[in-house]
């Protein structure tokens, strides 16, 4: 696919820069439908009279349909922009850094998406459309997925559509809630999923910073206990990563708790976990779902972040060595590479 792409630079740049046009008309009218040719033209910085043209020649292809409230994409377009996604990453130049994660992390896989999901919510919703199609390639049946919360993946399960053989997946949360916007919580996730997909779900009904002797306690309930065996077999974890003092602050860990993660340069967080600059863990949240001893089971492991502002975090918890994939934006993947010394 590289080789393709360098040939087409060289031999064709026209053709690259007539797809690169054309895609970025078919994400701005799925982000933004119904949508007037004359704001369509601001969003892509081209005048509406080369957008005109490209609406027209993408309307004749059965890409886009136009309204008198606006453009839309067709179910046509919307498989074509699916599509187009898969060769992004070429087609704007930026495989090249997944490439340089890949190995700085020892990953089997990163996929990477334009933009910077910190600055643009595009191109976090873009994430999550990424992470969604990755997802309905690796689901098979029988499999049990665990999902965390967050709102990347919320934007993973908004993303999620039907097409595959799910009526024996399992969707599960890989942990409890964190008692904030149910919108963002694992349980409501894994349910978005599974109904999303046509599959079945478990979820558990506790909270996630519980005191450990209240999570022994619960654990001998013979219905908490069968979903979280549930969950411990999952074949696939998709989990989000945070900066570690915001993950702090969104648990309502005490001043004492705070001090000791700044003290100990703590830098991203993940299922309950919070990772120093180099990849160790230095403190754990007791609660219930997957441990950490649980994810040498588990056969593919997924993390789905990415924004300048969660490098650090990214960094930190790839270090760790756990995960098999990562899916991340432009923002991120630059600000890992380039914010340093690319030789440390």
């Amino acid at each position: 696919m590289h080789k393709f792409f360098t040939v087409m630079e060289r031999f064709a740049p026209e053709a690259m820069q007539i797809m690169n046009a054309r895609y970025l008309v078919l994400r701005q009218v799925l982000h933004n439908q119904p949508i007037g040719r004359r704001q369509l033209g601001k969003n892509v910085g081209s005048s509406e009279r080369l957008v005109r043209a490209e609406v027209d020649t993408l309307r004749a292809r059965g890409a886009l349909q136009t309204t008198a409230a606006g453009i839309y994409l067709t179910p046509y377009g919307e498989e074509m922009l699916r599509d187009i996604d898969e060769i992004v990453p070429w087609l704007f130049n930026i495989q090249i850094l997944g490439d340089k994660l890949k190995e700085r992390f020892n990953l089997d896989e990163v996929i990477i998406v334009p933009g910077d999901s910190f600055m643009n919510t595009f191109a976090q919703e873009d994430l999550g459309r990424a992470g969604a199609e990755y997802l309905r390639k690796k689901l098979y049946p029988s499999c049990i997925l665990a999902v965390t919360g967050g709102t990347t993946l919320a934007q993973v399960a908004n993303a999620m559509r039907e097409g595959i053989n799910a009526t024996h997946v399992c969707v599960v949360p890989a942990r409890g809630g964190l008692g904030e916007n149910v919108e963002l919580q694992a349980g409501n996730i894994a349910a978005k999923i599974a109904r999303a997909i046509g599959g079945q779900y478990r979820l558990l009904h506790i909270p996630d910073n519980i005191e450990e002797s209240t999570a022994v306690a619960l654990k001998r309930d013979i219905h908490i206990s069968e979903v979280i065996n549930t969950i411990k077999s999952a074949h696939i974890l998709v989990h989000g990563i945070g900066p570690a003092m915001e993950m702090a602050g969104r648990r309502g860990l005490s001043e004492l708790d705070i001090e000791f993660l700044r003290k100990n340069e703590a830098m991203g967080e993940a299922l309950r976990y919070y990772f120093d600059r180099w990849g160790k863990i230095i403190f754990e949240i007791p609660g219930i779902g997957l441990d950490r001893n649980d994810l040498q089971n588990i056969k593919l492991i997924v993390a789905v972040a990415g924004g300048s502002n969660k490098a650090e975090a990214i960094e930190a918890v790839l270090k760790n060595g756990q995960e098999n994939v990562l899916i991340t934006d432009e923002g991120a993947a630059k600000q890992i590479i380039f914010g340093k010394d690319d030789g440390q």
